[in-house]
């Protein structure tokens, strides 16, 4: 194992995170439920604002480059002496990389949050070149939770149980879905063997780009939806809304660093009866009947 090499000392709760999307939030939760029992630890997120978490301490990562798998090296190498549990995201995209993370943090659990097409320039464009871009990421006969949405693939459970690995799942019904970041912290401490029911979620870190809905001072109401990046999400997050369509604008912030999402959010974007159609961002190929406003920096 590479990690041999990394440092002198291991903590002995250690978790990976992978998945489509959920990883962050997931982090966020299984932290403050560390914190709640006791267990002092470091979390690393690699979402829209990569953050350090220590104590519910937040620490910003400010990057001077482009994100890189190797700064997970630079994170275990300053995980402070005496620290009990690690978390972190497997931020790698190249199916080459993802077993990287695993290889150096050698997790006692990985937490699989959901499985939905993804980075289609690295994937492809369907749901099983995500399944096996990601199961790279697995090594064989790992423990691995399973959360609601990726414990519904049955091609991923088949693929995991070929591979040796225990799984568990959070069972959750789906009205329930609301509190699954809760239930997979809990079983995430239950398998390591940590008391999971004793665990609180009074003190999770606040996630910025979490979904939620803002009511500006001038009225309305503005759907913060940018946790999203797949168009199954983002269907979702607005019937959870309750809005219509034709009184809704919408509005998709494209990035230069993920080109397929705007491919993929389309028909979504041109099927719907929105009152308005906005893409701003990194200028996109030309979109007729779309409006575009470039970033101010433009």
């Amino acid at each position: 194992m590479w990690r041999c090499n990394l440092r002198n000392t291991w903590p002995p709760y250690r978790i990976l995170l992978t998945g489509t999307r959920g990883k962050s939030t997931a982090v966020r939760y299984i932290a403050a439920a560390l914190d709640s029992i006791g267990i002092s630890f470091s979390a690393r997120i690699t979402g829209t604002v990569p953050m350090v978490i220590e104590g519910l301490q937040e620490k910003r990562i400010v990057r001077n480059s482009p994100a890189h798998i190797s700064e997970m090296i630079w994170w275990i190498r300053n995980i402070p002496e005496g620290t009990q549990a690690v978390v972190a995201e497997n931020s790698a995209v190249s199916p080459e990389l993802q077993p990287l993370s695993a290889r150096w943090l050698d997790p006692g659990l990985i937490v699989w949050t959901s499985v939905l097409p993804d980075h289609a320039e690295y994937w492809g464009p369907h749901l099983s070149g995500a399944r096996e871009a990601l199961l790279n990421g697995v090594p064989r006969s790992s423990r691995v939770l399973l959360g609601n949405q990726a414990g519904q693939d049955r091609e991923l459970v088949l693929a995991l149980e070929k591979m040796k690995c225990t799984l568990f799942t959070t069972g959750m019904p789906v009205e329930e879905l609301s509190h699954q970041y809760e239930t997979i912290a809990v079983e995430a401490l239950n398998i390591l063997g940590l008391p999971g029911s004793e665990a609180s979620f009074r003190r999770v870190p606040i996630d910025p780009h979490e979904f939620r809905i803002v009511n500006p001072r001038r009225g309305g109401a503005v759907a913060w939806a940018f946790s999203s990046n797949d168009p199954v999400t983002a269907e979702a997050l607005f019937r959870s809304t309750g809005w219509d369509q034709e009184r809704t604008a919408l509005l998709f912030n494209h990035r230069h660093d993920r080109p397929s999402r705007l491919s993929a959010h389309l028909p979504w974007i041109r099927n719907g009866r929105w009152k308005r159609r906005i893409i701003t961002g990194d200028r996109p190929l030309v979109l007729t009947g779309f409006s575009f406003f470039p970033p101010s920096s433009a």
